[in-house]
């Protein structure tokens, strides 16, 4: 008696001896693949914000900040304008140059009590970024700006004819900071606040309305305190 095996059609019997070989070799393809996968995993690039070695970032920023009047009395805050840049000499670390012009003002003339101050002060700036995820970043900053200040200021006493003398002089401010920063446009633009701690010395003399310096006038002053600064940076 014949096999009833003769009677299967010999492309079937090709067929399913050839399945188990294209079952076997699947499984071992996809295990080759899975161990490569896993022995070379894909590396995804932490941030997108181009703060490697070799590009630069141009900012600037309003704020406030301490300021000093003179005769070394306090008289609170400053409003700030910053204009500032950089250059990444390595991936994340940038050296730069930061312009910050001030104004502060007190007036209480019913009391005696009026000042005006102005300042523009200048140097250079430190810069370190720290992704945290995708976009958001820390950005630990110091810098040390010098430069001119002015300083209008009443001498008269509480319901006595306005007096007032000019005070000029120079400034050194010194400034650590920290704060957060948010990747607002996809590697090309980024907004934060800068978390500051400035340490500012100042140096002036009294001058008389006809720009003559008071001898003996001469003032120094050492104030710190915190400060907050806004900024905008486009990177390239």
């Amino acid at each position: 008696m014949k096999s009833t095996c003769t009677h299967v059609p010999r492309k079937i019997r090709l067929t399913a001896l050839l399945i188990p070989f294209f079952v076997f070799g699947s499984i071992a393809i996809c295990s080759a693949q899975s161990e490569d996968a896993s022995q070379h995993p894909k590396k995804k690039k932490p941030y997108t914000l181009r703060i490697n070695k070799g590009t630069y970032w141009l900012g600037g920023g309003l704020g406030i900040k301490g300021s000093v009047a003179p005769l070394g009395q306090y008289i609170g805050t400053a409003a700030n304008l910053e204009i500032k840049g950089g250059y990444h000499v390595i991936d994340k670390f940038s050296v730069g140059l930061t312009i910050t012009g001030a104004m502060s003002i007190s007036s209480k003339k019913e009391a005696g009590v009026y000042t005006r101050g102005i300042s523009l002060l200048a140097g250079p700036l430190l810069q370190y970024m720290i992704p945290i995820s995708g976009n958001f970043y820390l950005a630990p900053t110091a810098a040390v700006t010098y430069g001119p200040i002015n300083i209008k200021s009443m001498t008269s006493g509480a319901g006595e004819p306005e007096q007032y003398v000019k005070v000029k002089g120079h400034a050194v401010c010194e400034i650590v900071g920290i704060g957060p920063f948010f990747e607002v446009i996809p590697g090309r633009a980024s907004f934060g606040a800068h978390l500051l701690f400035s340490a500012l010395q100042q140096t002036t003399n009294i001058y008389t309305n006809n720009g003559d310096k008071v001898p003996g006038t001469e003032i120094k002053d050492r104030k710190t305190g915190p400060g907050m600064i806004m900024e905008f940076k486009v990177h390239f």
